[in-house]
């Protein structure tokens, strides 16, 4: 699986690379999340750890959907806005600087939520609280995620680096991920901020359970490394 880094915290040359492979896609991948739920009426999509909010333009083109993007990085929003202008939809989206841990939305007040693999940088028992809460009754949690075997890989394909920081990485996010599968609770000590932690079908079945929200069923675009979950809230 293809690793995309942020290299010298360049959170603009990674969104950048994102929209790049955005338009690489055919269109039915391009369109692969707001297919998956062609059958629900759309008003409301966020989209948490955004980028620059490329994931989100389908729902606006096939759905007339309003759209807001929330990220850490300050920049990303500045690139998403000149997206949205070279697209044509910028009265369709904005974007916000916030924390998926504590969402600065009103209860119920979205019908679509996505999270693509940024989930793993959370707290992800506060962000699925979070979704639940401002999730409409019916609605769709769009969740992909990095599971054990995807840090097994990263270690096998920085093996050969030799470096103790490139292999630190992934050793540190496996231990992370490990402790909240034994133990139930997310490493919260201070060194973990920022840092990947993994999440198993299980552990996150568990989480949803918490929160009336269930798995239905795992996207097109599921693999081994970077499970994808449609997950509906009761």
């Amino acid at each position: 699986m293809r690793e995309m880094e942020i290299k010298d915290g360049s959170y603009e040359e990674y969104a950048q690379v994102a929209i790049k492979l955005h338009y690489e896609k055919d269109e039915r991948e391009r369109n692969l999340l707001v297919d998956s739920i062609k059958d629900k009426e759309i008003r409301r999509v966020l989209d948490i750890g955004c980028g620059a909010g490329q994931d989100m333009l389908p729902f606006i083109e096939k759905k007339d959907a309003f759209c807001v993007g929330i990220d850490v990085g300050e920049e990303l929003g500045r690139i998403g806005n000149s997206l949205a202008d070279k697209t044509g939809f910028r009265e369709r989206i904005v974007f916000t600087r916030s924390m998926g841990e504590d969402l600065p939305f009103a209860d119920e007040s979205f019908d679509v939520v996505l999270c693509r693999i940024a989930i793993t940088l959370m707290n992800n028992q506060k962000a699925i609280a979070e979704v639940s809460r401002i999730l409409r009754p019916g609605g769709v949690f769009l969740l992909k995620t990095h599971s054990p075997q995807f840090y097994f890989g990263m270690i096998k394909r920085r093996f050969s680096s030799l470096s103790p920081r490139q292999l630190a990485y992934p050793i540190i996010s496996l231990a992370g991920g490990t402790f909240q599968l034994v133990t139930g609770k997310y490493p919260a000590i201070e060194f973990w901020k920022g840092r990947e932690v993994f999440q198993t079908k299980g552990t996150l079945e568990r989480e949803l359970r918490k929160h009336s929200m269930e798995i239905r069923r795992l996207m097109p675009d599921s693999n081994s490394e970077a499970p994808s979950y449609y997950i509906v809230k009761n």
